[in-house]
Order: structure tokens, then sequence, then C-alpha cells
């Protein structure tokens, strides 16, 4: 009468055993070698989200969000201390004060000291104008200084960035906000006149490990505000600390929400970008791209779609995306839709490198 279990327990053993192990193996495999699922970094309501990502010294992510934007009073933080598989509740930076919110970006200096950007609105009457403002933390996002004011003259409604500065060297940050480009002087709390003068316009301005400077800008000289499109140029490259610049012509339509490059390690580049619908404005997807020689041509081949959910993205999205390792890329985005499990948040998406790699066939 114990003969039938033991005899189903070898069938067991030596037929269904390997087929669950091997459909186990082949699930591991896909998410070794594909974009994750989107993961919940944090609920919000409605607005200019526009959330900031960086990689901090000690490998914690920090982002940083609006939770009901246009003008919301707080900037919100949420650390991942695991590549980004888990974030913690989010909590307001306590520096930020009296200021109506236009959300900005985090960007992680060569000493390890994280800078954190926005701007505040302010009105006088018909006149419109936003205050750039930072703070720093020099112990991963724990902390932060008092808020520093970068004094510039002539401040207008479009005196904002969104995409990380870029470092020179200890003293000198080039700020690409939208009505123009500077260098910061930290010491000296100055601003002066970044390379040949033009402006970029709010588009990310990224440093290869060889010291090419690449340009998001979409035009020759930024207009402010974005009119009629002049000299287009689709991306921009210098290799003389930004005196003199070449035309890229190679990146996609900037749109509102344009899109996000990244430096790596290895001296490729990330180009984030978003997938429009066809004859109109809505943002569909996203998508990343490697350039293996300093932005001049861009494997779209081997791109790779990190969000589809098959309908627009509510809110525009602003993605941003980091490395989080030698094997690992992050993207942080928001998505308005209420539809959607859980309502309206900002989410994560890791995506392997691996995940560029063409496919092989068996």
């Amino acid at each position: 009468m114990f003969r039938a279990p033991l005899y189903y327990l070898l069938l067991l053993h030596i037929g269904f055993m390997p087929a669950y192990v091997a459909s186990a193996q082949a699930e591991d495999q896909t998410a070794k070698t594909t974009p994750s699922a989107p993961i919940r970094v944090g609920t919000v309501i409605d607005g200019h989200i526009h959330p900031a990502l960086c990689r901090a010294a000690n490998g914690d992510l920090l982002a940083v969000y609006n939770e009901n934007g246009g003008g919301g009073k707080e900037l919100l933080l949420s650390r991942s201390t695991d590549g980004g598989l888990h974030w913690s509740t989010s909590q307001p930076i306590p520096s930020i004060k009296d200021c109506s919110i236009y959300p900005g970006s985090l960007t992680t200096l060569k000493s390890g000291e994280i800078v954190l950007h926005w701007s505040c609105y302010r009105v006088e009457d018909k006149r419109r104008w936003r205050v750039p403002q930072f703070c720093t933390s020099k112990d991963n996002g724990v902390t932060w200084s008092p808020v520093t004011e970068i004094p510039m003259e002539d401040l207008t409604n479009y005196t904002c960035l969104r995409h990380p500065i870029l470092e020179l060297d200890a003293d000198r940050w080039v700020c690409p906000f939208y009505d123009r480009t500077v260098i910061y002087h930290r010491k000296s709390n100055t601003v002066s006149s970044f390379g040949d003068g033009r402006n970029h316009g709010m588009v990310p301005l990224v440093q290869t490990t060889r010291g090419t400077f690449i340009s998001g800008a979409p035009q020759a000289s930024s207009p402010v505000p974005a009119g009629k499109p002049g000299n287009m140029v689709y991306g921009l490259r210098s290799t003389d600390q930004g005196q003199s610049w070449t035309a890229l012509n190679n990146l996609p339509y900037f749109g509102v929400a344009g899109y996000d490059l990244t430096a790596l390690k290895n001296g490729n580049l990330v180009l984030t970008s978003i997938l429009y619908g066809v004859g109109r404005d809505d943002e569909w997807a996203y998508e990343l791209t490697l350039s293996h020689d300093e932005g001049q041509t861009w494997d779209k081949t081997n791109s790779v779609i990190i969000y589809n959910p098959g309908r627009p993205i509510k809110g525009r999205g602003w993605p941003r995306t980091v490395q989080i390792d030698e094997h690992t890329l992050g993207t942080l985005f928001y998505d308005l839709d209420p539809q959607q499990t859980g309502g309206p948040g900002v989410f994560f998406v890791r995506t392997p490198f691996v995940a560029f790699q063409p496919m092989q066939k068996n």
C-alpha cells in the first residue's frame, strides 16, 4: 500500500521536476536580460511631479519629486538601498521653506557631495519669474545644507532647469537653465558665461570619460520661449570645453519633456528618449539607446523599450536614468493615469546592460 505514493514521487522526481526547474530557470534568465516591471516609488496627486534621480557615493539611489505640482510647497525624498528594488517612505527635505516649487535636478559631484536644484515661483502684479536655488548634502542625502540662491540678473519665468549640473571642477558648475546656460562659481557665489555663450536651453549636458561635452540642444541656440524652430542641430558635441560645437544631427524630437543623457563609466552614453504618437504629442513609451562613440552614432538596432503601458503616459513622465552598477541602469519617471493599479505614481525600472545585446537564436 506504500508503493503507489513512492511510485508517483519517483515520477515527479524524474519526469515533472526537470520541466518545473527549466521553467523557473527560464523566468530567472528573462528577469536578468530584460527591463524589470515598474516599481512604485511613491504615490502622487497631479501637476509638475517632475522627479530627479541620482546615485549617492555609498550606492544608495535617491529620488526627489513633488507630490502635487504646479507650485508644490515641499520636495519629497525617497531612498533605495538595494538598487531600486525597494524604496523608503518619502519625506520632505526640511531646508526648503517659503517656496512655491518647480522641481529641478539631483547631481552627485566627484567628491560625493550631492547637489539638489529647484526654482521658486515669484509673482508681482503682471510680472512672473523663477528664482533658482540649491542645497547640498555631504552624507548621502541624510541631511541638507541651508538653501543657496543663485544670483542672476533679469530673472524670467524660464530661469529653471530640469537636468543635472555639469561639474567642470569643484568650484565651477554648468547650469543649463531654460533661458540661459551659465557657469556658477561656488566660492564667489557668482555666475559667468559658459563656452561660446550660446543658450543650450533646458537640456541635458554631459561629459564623457574622454572629456567630450555632449549637449542635448535641439537647436544651435535655444530661443525663449520656444517658438518657430530655427537652426536645427539635433544635439551638439564639443571637444574644447564648449568653446566650439559641432552638430550631431542624430538626437530625436525633443518634445515638452525632452529626453535624458547619461554618461557611463565605460565611456558609453545612454539616451533616454520618449516615443510619441503619430500626429500627436502624447508620450506612449520610453526607450533607452546606447552610443559607443561619444554620441556620434547611436545603436538604434538594439534599443530597449523600458515602459510601454499601451496608452498615453499621463503627465509626460520626465524620465531620468542613472547607472546603478556595472550591470544595471535605473530609470525614474511618473505616470498620472488614475486607472492604473494604485493610481498616479512615481516609478522605477531596472534595465540590465545585457538587454542591449542582440538576441541569440538557438
